[in-house]
C-alpha cells in the first residue's frame, strides 16, 4: 500500500504556492514585472526522487536558484519554501548552500576553465582527505583514470556533466538539486549517473531531478511534477505514462508524452533523401586522424560522407571523439592528417564556412554582453520567417543570453547556423536541452529547411529513438573508428 504525503512525515523540502517575477525597467525608468513562475507546489521527502518536467523557459532552473538563494537582486518571490519543516530564509539558505543542499548545475560553464578537474572537485570537500575522496567518487561514476589531471576543455560533454555531479555530491548533502544532469550522456553513462542518484535516495537523500528527458525521469523518479507556463499542472507516477497517456489528467502532459520520438513525435516521411549522389557535391571526410597532445589518437584514418539533402545520424559513447570530429569538419580544429572536401575541393578555413556547427552547449557560443538582436544582426541572421519557424519570440530579441533558458538560447544558435551560405549542418545534441514538444517542433522546422535548401545534416546524438526518426542512415561511431 502506497504511503500518503501525511504518512511520510515532514517533507525534506516543501514548495507552497511559490511565485517568482523580475523587476525590469523600460523607457523613462518605468518599472515592469516579468512573471516566470505563477503558482508552484511540490514536496520532496527523504529517500525520494522527484522529477520536475516542463517546457524550456517554464521556470524549472529558476526554482532551483530560488531554493538555493542565488537569484539576482531584481527577483521578487512570493509563497513559501520550507526545509525540514522550517521556513527557508535567506540566512538559512546561505548556511545550507553547498553543504546540506547542493546543486548539479545545468551549464558546464560552471567549471573553472583555468583549474584542473581534480582540484575543482577537491575544493568541495569539507572534511577528510580531499584527494582520496575525489578519486573514490570518480571511480563510482566511472570517470576514466587520469581525468583529475584534465582541464574542462579536454572533457567531452558527458564527462563534464559527471564531474559536475561529483562536485555536488562529494560533500554528502541531504538534498541534491540536479538541474539537467544527463544531457549528452550515452546510454551506459546515463544509467550509471541515474543509478548513483537512486543510490543516494536509497541512503535517505532527497533528489530534485530537473529534466527534459521524460524517459530517464520515469526510470529514476518516484513521482513526476509537470510544469507549464510557470505553474504545477499535474503530479503523476511512472505508471501513468503508458500507451497514449490515457492515465494522465492534463492535455499538456499527454501532448508532452506523445511528442517523444518513440511515440508519435512528428509526421515525417520515411526518407528525405532518395538517391545516392555519384558526383562531387557531397561532403567528404577523408582519412582524418586526431589526438590531443601526449594522448593516444582519438581516431585514425576516419572517413565518412554526407550528401546534399541527406540526414546522417551518428552515435557513440561519451568521450569517444564525436564532438572533436564535428569541430574538425566545421573548421574549428585542424586534423593531424586527412582532408574535408565539398564540391570536390578541400574546404578553406577562411571566410564563411559552408559547414556550420550547432554546439551541444549554446551558452559557450554567444557573446554574454550582447543582446540577442545584436548577435543575430552581426551574423545577418535576422530572418523573421526563420525565427518564427524556430519558435523564437520577439521579446527574446531584447534579452541577454543569461536571461534565456538553455532551450531558448539553443534556438538562437540554430538560427545563426542556418545562414544563406550554409551547405551542411552538424547538429551536436542539438535538441538535448529542449522539452519533447519543442524538440519535435524544431526538428520539423529543420527537416523542412533540409528539403527546401538541400542542406545535408550530420546529426550527433545519444538518443537512438530520435536518430531513427530523423535520419536517412545511421553510423555507429565506435565501428567507424575501428574500421
Amino acid at each position: 500500500m502506497a504511503l500518503t504525503e501525511v504518512d511520510k512525515g515532514i517533507p525534506l523540502l516543501k514548495v507552497e504556492d511559490f511565485a517568482l517575477s523580475f523587476r525590469m525597467y523600460k523607457k523613462r525608468l518605468r518599472e515592469q514585472r516579468m512573471q516566470v513562475i505563477r503558482k508552484l507546489n511540490m514536496t520532496i521527502h527523504e529517500g525520494e526522487i522527484v522529477a520536475v518536467i516542463g517546457a524550456s523557459g517554464s521556470g524549472k532552473s529558476l526554482l532551483a536558484d530560488a531554493i538555493l538563494g542565488i537569484l539576482p537582486d531584481n527577483a521578487v518571490c512570493e509563497g513559501t519554501l520550507f526545509y525540514k519543516g522550517d521556513v527557508l530564509t535567506g540566512d538559512r539558505q546561505e548556511r545550507l548552500r553547498g553543504k546540506a543542499i547542493s546543486l548539479i548545475p545545468q551549464s558546464v560553464s560552471a567549471l573553472n576553465p583555468l583549474m584542473k578537474i581534480g582540484k575543482q572537485v577537491q575544493t568541495a570537500v569539507q572534511n577528510g582527505n580531499s584527494k582520496i575522496r575525489q578519486r573514490s567518487i570518480f571511480q563510482k561514476i566511472r570517470l576514466p583514470e587520469g581525468t583529475d589531471n584534465y582541464y574542462p576543455y579536454e572533457l567531452s560533454g558527458g564527462m563534464a556533466r559527471r564531474v559536475l555531479t561529483a562536485t555536488a555530491i562529494i560533500g554528502n548533502p541531504d538534498l541534491i538539486i540536479a538541474d539537467e544532469p544527463t544531457p549528452g550522456l550515452d546510454p551506459q553513462s546515463l544509467q550509471e549517473v541515474t543509478g548513483y542518484l537512486k543510490n543516494l535516495a536509497d541512503s535517505g537523500k532527497g533528489v530534485m531531478f530537473i529534466t527534459h528527458d521524460i524517459d530517464t525521469a520515469l526510470k529514476a523518479a518516484d513521482k513526476v511534477v509537470i510544469m507549464n507556463e510557470g505553474k504545477t499542472i499535474e503530479t503523476a507516477v511512472a505508471e501513468d505514462f503508458t500507451g497514449k497517456g490515457e492515465g494522465l489528467r492534463e492535455s499538456y502532459t499527454k501532448t508532452l508524452w506523445n511528442a517523444l520520438p518513440q511515440n508519435e513525435f512528428i509526421p515525417i516521411s520515411e526518407s528525405h533523401f532518395k538517391n545516392e549522389i555519384e558526383d562531387d557535391r557531397k561532403l567528404k571526410v577523408n582519412g582524418l586522424a586526431y589526438r590531443y597532445s601526449n594522448a593516444p589518437y582519438l581516431f585514425k584514418d576516419l572517413s565518412l560522407s554526407v550528401n546534399p539533402g541527406e540526414v546522417v545520424g551518428l552515435f557513440g559513447y561519451s568521450g569517444a571523439g564525436k564532438t572533436t570530429l564535428a569541430q574538425i569538419i566545421a573548421g574549428y580544429l585542424k586534423p593531424d592528417n586527412g582532408t574535408i572536401e565539398i564540391d570536390g575541393r578541400t574546404v578553406s578555413r577562411s571566410g564563411a564556412h559552408p559547414v556550420q556547427l550547432i554546439w551541444q552547449h549554446p551558452e559557450k557560443t554567444v557573446n554574454p554582453r550582447w543582446r540577442m538582436r545584436q548577435t543575430l544582426f552581426e551574423d545577418g541572421s535576422l530572418d523573421r520567417e526563420l525565427l518564427n519557424d524556430l519558435g523564437i519570440k520577439n521579446e527574446w530579441l531584447d534579452r541577454y543570453p543569461s536571461e534565456l533558458s538553455g532551450g531558448e538560447l539553443q534556438r538562437f544558435c540554430l538560427a545563426r547556423a542556418l545562414g544563406s551560405n550554409t551547405k551542411y549542418l552538424i547538429a551536436d545534441e542539438m535538441t538535448t536541452m529542449l522539452d519533447a514538444i519543442t524538440q519535435a517542433q524544431i526538428w520539423h522546422a529543420v527537416l523542412q529547411l533540409v528539403k527546401q535548401r538541400h542542406i545535408g545534416i550530420l546529426a550527433i546524438s545519444h538518443d537512438q529513438h530520435l536518430l531513427w526518426r530523423v535520419s536517412d542512415r545511421i553510423i555507429n561511431f565506435d565501428e567507424l573508428v575501428k574500421s
